[in-house]
């Protein structure tokens, strides 16, 4: 909005649904519930600029009406639904990452109907072809201990961090500090979709952490709060454990307790803080609630290890390491587990070691 100040250019149109939160007093651009204001907007050259989702662009009266539809998060957003809105602009522009997670699906389709619009162009690939689009190859969440591993499980080894990323440190008095990725195996057993060992073993790192230091990005050191933590768990049934464990040591303090600071892989996607936890939950292969494909997801761990700005942590029983795969793919998954804990150990023999084991 700025630039286009700047610029003398025409406001913004958002195509706003009607939401808990009301705009603020003077956004800087015209919001509204109405998809005719936002063509009319556009027709009359009132606004250059237009956001909405797939239900405004989609409509009719919209094709033609952009020159470039840049489709955010299109890593879940799938074929069908980017071919729908596609009339709207002479030229798209996908942006997203699909390695992380893609859209809910629900019911039956036809092999490949259900892979996102980047699944397709990345034609199943780490990362994306220069031939057919840009791969950014710099995070500057992660630090590079971190990246590590990332970089390898899941971008080819091309992703790199940037430069300040690497001035971020954890000073904790607890098994955990330091910088990289930590592994901390907690024998179980009969377990499914929660476990009573791992969320007390969670908040033992968690009120530890609580007394620690982390230096950001800028090289600014300071007490880490509950803001600076996320703890991830991959059913509800252990999101609502961790949260009674960990809410009377936190809640108090957290700025604002309505954003995800426990929750479930899927609802923590886009947060960030300076270590996340991922507590697994699952005792073994054989009291799996759902389906390797699901626990041992290459998204799904991408997503809940790189969460975390210097520091991602794994808690989780060491039999999720005993895995009997049938697939290729099912192998892929269980190695990217396995090098997890690899990575993690290598790291824990330069640095402070952090990885423990809790008794029966």
């Amino acid at each position: 909005m700025a630039h286009a100040a700047r610029r003398g250019q025409p406001l913004a149109a958002i195509r706003k649904l009607e939401s808990d939160e009301d705009p603020p007093p003077d956004p800087g651009y015209l919001c509204t519930t109405d998809n005719g204001a936002v063509h009319d907007a556009l027709r009359d050259g009132r606004v250059q600029v237009a956001a909405g989702t797939a239900w405004l662009w989609a409509r009719p009266e919209m094709d033609g009406m952009l020159d470039t539809l840049f489709v955010d998060e299109a890593g879940q957003m799938s074929l069908a639904n980017v071919l729908s809105v596609s009339g709207s602009a002479r030229s798209i522009v996908l942006l997203g990452d699909p390695q992380q997670l893609s859209q809910v699906k629900k019911g039956a389709h036809p092999e490949g109907a259900d892979l996102s619009s980047l699944e397709h162009v990345l034609a199943r690939g780490a990362v994306i072809d220069p031939t057919r689009g840009i791969f950014l190859a710099e995070t500057w969440r992660l630090h590079p201990d971190v990246n590590s591993f990332t970089s390898a499980a899941f971008y080819d080894g091309e992703l790199r961090s940037a430069s300040d990323a690497a001035r971020q440190r954890l000073s904790a008095p607890g098994p955990i500090t330091g910088t990289g990725v930590r592994w901390v195996p907690v024998p179980h057993a009969g377990n499914h979709a929660s476990s009573e060992e791992e969320a007390s073993v969670v908040l033992d790192l968690y009120t530890s952490l609580l007394e620690g230091s982390w230096t950001n990005a800028l090289g600014e050191v300071r007490p880490i709060t509950p803001e600076d933590l996320l703890v991830i768990a991959p059913y509800n049934a252990q999101v609502e454990l961790l949260l009674e464990r960990l809410r009377p040591v936190a809640t108090a303090a957290l700025v604002d307790p309505r954003q995800p600071w426990v929750a479930t892989v899927d609802k923590i996607q886009g947060q960030q803080g300076a270590v996340a936890i991922y507590s697994m939950a699952t005792s073994s292969q054989e009291e799996l609630p759902r389906s390797i494909e699901f626990l041992y997801s290459l998204n799904r761990l991408n997503v809940a290890t790189s969460r975390g700005r210097c520091l991602a942590v794994v808690v989780a029983s060491p039999d999720l390491l005993k895995v009997r795969v049938h697939t290729p793919l099912q192998m892929r998954l269980a190695n990217a587990m396995c090098r997890f804990v690899e990575v993690a150990q290598e790291q824990s023999a330069t640095q402070r070691p952090t990885a423990h084991a809790v008794a029966d």
